[in-house]
């Protein structure tokens, strides 16, 4: 079960580097910053902590941050 709602997020590439920024604003205040790695040369990109969101504002919200990284990582390396 879900402890906190989300608020607003976005997910963007960070200028000059293989990254991309994922900002979380919740429902408590709380705001949670990740940076993740992803290869131009393969399009994969590790984020381990997509269990901990599954755990903090439940699965649909999980799996909605999953699908709009592959989405961005396929633009950025297609």
């Amino acid at each position: 079960m879900a402890n906190y709602e989300v608020v607003e997020y976005f997910i963007k590439p960070v200028d000059g580097d293989d990254q991309i920024e994922l900002v979380i604003h919740a429902s408590d205040g709380s705001k949670w910053e990740y940076g993740i790695p992803f290869s131009r040369s393969t399009g994969r990109y590790m984020f381990e902590e997509i269990d901990v969101l599954e755990m903090d504002f439940g699965e649909d919200f999980s799996e909605e941050v999953a699908g709009k990284l592959d989405e961005l990582v396929a633009k950025l390396t297609g």
